[in-house]
């Protein structure tokens, strides 16, 4: 059980929208986590707007202790060269699926959409990858969720995802999808990269680890993009069972569904984008 709490400051780095400023754009996320006296990067982007952003943002990504990938494509796994350029050796947690990323493009076939570059390489660059299925505890109070079960039966993985077995495609259920949780003063604090284990499985996996039944923050994106009018419904429905406080939707989560997140939140919606800066306790 989680029972640390200490302050939180979350910065988002990449992001798919800025507010100027000369910061960088990008479909993409990563957001640095800084907790008592641990600063780690929950995703590094697809590789465009890290090292820029973290320069006019004032983030020291050499100060960076480990990265945290939420799952293995490459809007989020695409910085991870640019930053051990910046920052090595750097332990790199994630589940062991990462690498094996396809989609199915019409008229074109499979294509790869993982990391740009090959476990080897990174570890000749120095990433030292933690490869786990279950929960990984970063500190007291910090944890990283793994595989998470799905359960909901309305939040049905994508077909056109697709991985490699035994030399075929078949479909991905995308099991590397995981979250960053962290325990704050003013309660539980939950990372999202894409959640493609489906917003509520990965929300109730979470009370489930920490024996709390209530959710204070939200960030991240919730992969709402396309679901139907139905399943969008359900989800704002489902979602006031953890008494979330605060919600920071962004990058998969697509206009509509973060338009109705902000009718259903109200003033506990926050804008979450390149620059934006969270603080909890």
């Amino acid at each position: 059980m989680i029972i640390m709490h200490q302050k939180v400051k979350i910065t988002t780095l990449c992001e798919n929208r800025t507010p100027g400023f000369g910061l960088l754009r990008e479909y993409g996320l990563s957001m640095v986590l800084e907790r008592g006296n641990k600063r780690i990067i929950f995703d590094t982007g697809s590789g465009t707007g890290l090292i820029v952003n973290a320069k006019l943002l004032g983030i020291d990504l050499n100060s960076l202790e480990a990265v945290v990938f939420s799952h293995g494509h490459y809007d989020h796994t695409g910085g991870l060269k640019n930053l051990l350029e910046k920052n090595s050796p750097l332990p790199v947690y994630a589940h062991p699926d990462i690498f094996n990323k396809y989609i199915y493009v019409q008229g074109k076939g499979p294509e790869y959409v993982g990391p740009p570059w090959t476990k080897e390489y990174l570890q000749e660059l120095g990433a030292r990858f933690h490869f786990a299925r279950e929960p990984v505890e970063l500190d007291e109070g910090l944890i990283i969720t793994g595989q998470i079960p799905r359960v909901v039966a309305y939040e049905k993985h994508e077909p056109h995802f697709l991985r490699k077995s035994e030399g075929a495609f078949v479909q991905d259920p995308i099991y590397d999808d995981q979250a960053l949780v962290a325990e704050s003063p003013e309660g539980t604090i939950v990372l999202l990269g894409c959640t493609h284990a489906g917003l509520i499985n990965t929300l109730r996996y979470v009370t489930y680890l920490t024996g709390k039944r209530k959710i204070y923050a939200v960030l991240g994106g919730t992969h709402l993009l396309n679901v139907s009018e139905s399943r969008l419904a359900r989800t704002l429905e489902a979602l006031r069972e953890f008494d979330i406080k605060k919600v920071a939707p962004c990058h998969c989560t697509g206009f509509r569904a973060t338009a109705a997140l902000h009718q259903a939140f109200g003033e506990n919606f926050m804008l979450n984008r390149v620059g934006s800066v969270f603080k909890f306790g």
